[in-house]
C-alpha cells in the first residue's frame, strides 16, 4: 500500500512535513497557519498571493494551465487568455503585457518553496475537493477517542493502545455497516449470523 497524499490541519504547516513528503513522494494537503501565511523560504522570482498563485502585472491572479511532472513545475497563463468566459468579463486589460495569442506565461516550480507552491495548487477548485475529504477523518478520530473512551484508557504499553485503538476501529466500521443496512432495510444480522440464528 502507497500513500500518495497527505492531509493535515494547519497545525502541520512547517518545511520539515513538506521535505519529508517530498521525499517520500507524497504530495501534501496542508492547510496554511494564518500566522505564516505570506512567509516565503526562498523570494520567488514572480510576484505570488499568500495561496502561491502567480499575479500579473495588472494585478490578477493568473490561471493554472498544469503540472509538467518531468520538468516537475506549474504551469500558469494570463487570465484575459485562459480564464472562463465569466472570469474574462470581470477583467479589464487595454495594455496586455505579451504580443502573443497564447498569453503571458509563467511557471513556479514546488522546489523553490516546498510550502507555497504545491503541485496541485492552493486554493484551486481541485485543491479544496482534496482537503475537503479531511474531515471524515476528524469525525473517524472524534469516535475513536470520544464514543470509544479512548482517551480514558489506563494503559500504558503500546501493544495494549495499539489493540484498543484498533478494535475502536473495527466497531466504527462495523457501526456504518450497521446503519447502511438500516437505511436500506438489509437484515445484517441475519446475513452475519445465519437466519436461524438470528431468528
Amino acid at each position: 500500500m502507497k500513500v500518495n497524499k497527505f492531509l493535515a490541519d494547519s497545525a502541520h504547516d512547517a518545511y520539515p512535513f513538506y521535505e519529508l513528503c517530498e521525499f517520500w513522494g507524497i504530495e501534501p494537503f496542508i492547510d496554511l497557519n494564518s500566522k505564516g501565511k505570506g512567509n516565503f523560504k526562498d523570494l520567488p522570482s514572480v510576484s505570488v498571493n499568500e495561496f502561491g498563485i502567480p499575479i500579473c502585472p495588472k494585478g490578477y491572479a493568473m490561471c493554472f494551465c498544469g503540472f509538467n511532472k518531468s520538468r516537475s513545475r506549474l504551469k500558469w497563463r494570463c487570465p484575459l487568455k485562459a480564464g472562463s468566459r465569466r472570469l474574462r468579463k470581470n477583467i479589464s486589460c487595454d495594455c496586455p503585457c505579451s504580443d502573443s495569442p497564447y498569453g503571458c506565461t509563467v511557471y513556479t516550480k514546488p522546489q523553490d518553496d516546498l510550502r507555497i507552491f504545491t503541485k496541485t495548487p492552493r486554493d484551486s477548485k481541485a485543491w479544496r475537493k482534496v482537503y475537503a475529504m479531511r474531515s471524515s477523518s476528524e469525525r473517524s478520530f472524534k469516535r475513536i477517542k470520544n464514543d470509544y473512551e479512548i482517551e480514558r484508557c489506563r494503559v500504558r504499553s503500546r501493544k495494549n493502545w495499539y489493540f484498543f485503538i484498533h478494535f475502536a476501529a473495527m466497531n466504527c466500521h462495523l457501526d456504518s455497516w450497521v446503519a447502511k443496512a438500516e437505511k436500506e432495510h438489509f437484515d445484517i444480522w441475519a446475513e452475519v449470523l445465519g437466519k436461524a440464528l438470528a431468528a
